[in-house]
């Protein structure tokens, strides 16, 4: 789930007004992005199509309205993306969005004033100023030499009297039986302290062989290559996929707790009968290359665009670029990749269709009208 973005701001009970930034600064991306759509004469609906990123995206990005889009590192792709369709130098443009979202510093709060501090008469130190010094009456000094002596009298009586030496019984001698020693019990084993998921954002690059495939990082479209310093949050386990049309799909687990550099190389999936290639992801700063299992065959059998569906028959129909993954009712899958643009697929009833741009795919179950799956960009599952 994406987080909707929203300006930092710092909260002061009766502090006075924090001082303007460079935050504060009025964003300018959106106008632009909206006079250059309509100098080239296009709608969202179009450009929607073009990217693959929703309309209400595009439309809140040109309305600056960042609690409609989601966390600050895919609002950036998207960003970007709109700008190079529009033949705009996206580097401004990004700079205006990290201003718009750069927290305000807050104001050290005033120091206190000081207290004065109450002056403490120490016991024969000199006496504080205006204090009068305490004076003794005749009478007080006769009763101090009194009891001076009273005290002195009982001192003497009591050093003067003899101690009697009293009979002290012999301790007696208890005998304490050996107790056996008891085996030395093991320490409890702790319990396994779960890992702490890492923070913060990574920077994620990816080459291929060819160029110009698309990339996603958990299902999410991070553009084609070459995608160069993508920043992503921080995670454990992230699944990349490396995908384009006629080539073997890539598709990995990878540590994204740091940065990454890879390189993706994608062989031709067609190939000579009993000869399969698989794709292979090499790690630029190491050197490591991993190997990707080889998908299954499909069983779907693909037709032209001018064969009827027959009766009860799911037919596909893929209008644009789009990745597809189709499993039957146990979950088998019959295909996954990215489909030639205008080529159809039929499969039984019961099939379950994912497509990661569900604008591009149109659907129709035996006679029944042809329908779009979803809206340009979105990623959806439906079942048939």
């Amino acid at each position: 789930m994406t987080r909707p973005l929203r300006p930092e701001s710092t909260l002061r009970g009766d502090a006075a007004p924090t001082e303007p930034t460079v935050a504060n600064t009025a964003p300018c991306f959106g106008p632009v992005l909206r006079e250059a759509r309509e100098a080239r004469g296009l709608t969202l609906r179009e450009l929607a199509q073009t990217t693959a990123i929703r309309r209400d995206y595009l439309q809140a990005l040109e309305e600056i309205q960042l609690g409609s889009l989601p966390e600050a590192t895919f609002a950036r792709a998207y960003l970007r993306t709109y700008a190079r369709e529009l033949g705009l130098d996206p580097a401004p443009l990004l700079a205006d969005f990290d201003r718009l979202i750069r927290p305000i510093p807050p104001k050290p709060p005033s120091p206190k004033p000081a207290q004065p501090q109450r002056e403490v008469a120490v016991p024969g130190g000199p006496p504080s100023p205006g204090a009068s010094e305490p004076t003794l009456g005749p009478v007080r000094i006769a009763l101090i030499a009194v009891l001076l002596v009273l005290l002195l009298a009982v001192g003497t009586l009591l050093l003067s009297r003899p101690i009697p030496a009293a009979a002290v019984p012999p301790p007696p001698v208890l005998v304490v039986p050996a107790l056996p020693t008891p085996a030395p019990v093991p320490p409890p084993t702790p319990p396994p302290v779960p890992p702490i998921p890492p923070q913060g954002t990574v920077r994620l690059s990816v080459k291929s062989v060819p160029d110009g495939v698309a990339v996603y990082l958990d299902n999410r479209n991070l553009g084609q290559t070459p995608v160069l310093s993508f920043p992503v949050d921080a995670r454990i386990r992230a699944e990349l996929r490396v995908e384009a049309a006629g080539r073997t799909p890539l598709k990995q687990t990878i540590d994204l707790r740091q940065s990454r550099n890879l390189r993706a190389t994608l062989p031709a999936s067609v190939t000579p009968p009993g000869i399969r290639q698989p794709s292979v992801l090499t790690d630029l700063n190491t050197g490591v290359r991993t190997l990707t299992p080889l998908p299954p065959l499909p069983a779907a059998p693909t037709t032209s665009a001018s064969t009827p569906a027959a009766a009860g028959t799911v037919a596909l129909r893929f209008v644009g670029q789009s990745w597809a993954r189709v499993t039957d009712r146990g979950g088998k899958v019959l295909f996954e990749g990215i489909p030639a643009v205008d080529s159809v697929q039929q499969y039984p009833p019961g099939v379950s269709v994912r497509a990661g741009n569900a604008g591009s795919v149109r659907v129709q179950v035996g006679d029944t009208p042809e329908q779009a799956l979803g809206e340009a960009g979105q990623v959806l599952t439906r079942q048939f």
